[in-house]
């Protein structure tokens, strides 16, 4: 996927699904990140939120990397 950062943001909701154009990539967040400050999550890079999980606790047990499949309900 080739898009551009439209809106892209740096901060972003608990629970946010997001898409990382510099990187090509699709982002979950559920807590602090190594560019966070403070408890919430952001971005290394601006992010476009395209959706956002209901209950993001069950992401708290994935480790870094992990594949994940996203379906719409």
């Amino acid at each position: 996927m080739d898009a551009p950062a439209e809106e892209a943001r740096e901060a972003v909701p608990v629970g946010a699904i997001a898409y990382w154009p510099q990187g090509n990539a699709i982002c979950l967040f559920w807590g602090p990140t190594p560019a966070s400050e403070g408890e919430r999550p952001r971005a290394a890079a601006p992010v476009n939120v395209v959706a956002r999980v209901p209950d993001p606790s069950a992401l708290e047990s994935l480790e870094d990397g992990a594949r994940v499949r996203i379906d719409r309900i």
